[in-house]
C-alpha cells in the first residue's frame, strides 16, 4: 500500500469504524449511565431494543453512516460525482428504511413535494450529519484538486443541510481530509483549515478529559457543539486512534456523527494501519469498503 492509498483507506475505514464503535451507545447523554451500563466501549456493540436503533447489529453504521454508505455505493456504481444522481439514490433509501429518520431528512423529503429540482430541497439544518457523510467522496476525488473536493463536498452537504454552518463545516472537512491524505501534518492542517471559532472553543478545554470537555462544549448534534468537540478529540488524541474513538463513544450524545467526522481526520492523518484490525474486520460494511 503506497502512502496515499494508506491514508485514503485510513480516512474511509476510520470514518466508519468510529461511527460503528459509537452505535451501541448512541444518543445516551448521561455519561455516568453510559459507563455504568456499558463499561468502557472498546468493541462494537448492538444498540439494543430500548435504543434509537433497535434493529441494528454490532458492526453496523448509524443512520448517518447509512447515508454515507449510500454515497459510497453510488460512487462505486457510477464512478463519478453527480449531485442529482446521488440524490436519486438518497431519496430511494427511505421508503423501506428500517431505522431512525432524522429531522433534516424529514424536512428534505417534505420540501421535495413543492420543488421539481431534487438538488434544491435541502433542509435548513445546522447539524453536523450532512458534512460528516463525505468520506467516500473525499477518497474518490483524491487525485482531483482541493477546490474540486471542496466544491463536491459542499454540493453533497447542501442536498439535505442547506445552512451556512453546514457549508462551513463541509469546507473544513474537505480541505483537511484532502490535505491529510496527501501527507500534511494534523495539527498544522487543523490550525490552517478549521473555523477559528471552533478551534478557540476546542483549545479552551484541551487539558480536560473527554467527558468533561465535550460536556462543556456540548454533546449534541448541532455544529456549534459537535465541531469543537471533534476538534478537541483530534487535538487531544491525534496520534492515538484507538483512544480517540473510544473517548468519543464514552462522551455520549451524538457520538456517531462526531465519529464519522473524527474518523476522517485521524484516519487520514495516521493511515489505515493505525486502525485496530478488529474494528476494520468486524465492520458489516467491510466488503463494500474493500470494493470501493
Amino acid at each position: 500500500m503506497n502512502d496515499l492509498t494508506n491514508k485514503q483507506s485510513g480516512l474511509l475505514f476510520g470514518s466508519y469504524s468510529a461511527d460503528a464503535l459509537s452505535l451501541g451507545v448512541h444518543w445516551i447523554y448521561d455519561t455516568n449511565e453510559l459507563a455504568q451500563k456499558h463499561g468502557r466501549v472498546s468493541e462494537y456493540k448492538a444498540p439494543g431494543a430500548d435504543s434509537y436503533h433497535p434493529h441494528k447489529q454490532a458492526g453496523d453504521q448509524g443512520h448517518v453512516g447509512d447515508q454515507s454508505l449510500c454515497l459510497l455505493q453510488f460512487l462505486v456504481r457510477e464512478k463519478k460525482w453527480s449531485p442529482s444522481g446521488f440524490m436519486n439514490d438518497w431519496l430511494g433509501m427511505w421508503p423501506e428504511y428500517n431505522d431512525y429518520i432524522d429531522g433534516a431528512t424529514k424536512s428534505t423529503l417534505a420540501n421535495l413535494q413543492n420543488q421539481a429540482d431534487n438538488t434544491q430541497v435541502g433542509s435548513d439544518s445546522v447539524e453536523i450529519a450532512g458534512p460528516a457523510r463525505i468520506a467516500p467522496l473525499v477518497c474518490h476525488l483524491a487525485n482531483s484538486t482541493e477546490e474540486e473536493v471542496v466544491r463536491a463536498s459542499i454540493e453533497q452537504t447542501i442536498l439535505t443541510h442547506r445552512s451556512p454552518e453546514a457549508e462551513e463545516s463541509a469546507t473544513f472537512f474537505a480541505k483537511a481530509g484532502y490535505r491529510l491524505m496527501h501527507g500534511a501534518n494534523l495539527v498544522d492542517t487543523l490550525n490552517e483549515t478549521a473555523p477559528a471559532w471552533a478551534l478557540q472553543k476546542a483549545n479552551a478545554v484541551v487539558s480536560e478529559n473527554a467527558v468533561d470537555a465535550i460536556g462543556k462544549l456540548g454533546p449534541a448534534c448541532s455544529i456549534s457543539s459537535a465541531l469543537p468537540s471533534v476538534l478537541y478529540l483530534a487535538l487531544k488524541y491525534g496520534d492515538d486512534i484507538e483512544t480517540a474513538f473510544i473517548e468519543n463513544a464514552m462522551a455520549g450524545g451524538d457520538n456517531c456523527a462526531r465519529g464519522l467526522a473524527l474518523g476522517m481526520l485521524l484516519g487520514a492523518a495516521n493511515g489505515f494501519s493505525s486502525i485496530p484490525e478488529r474494528w476494520v474486520n468486524e465492520l458489516n460494511a467491510y466488503d463494500l469498503l474493500r470494493e470501493f
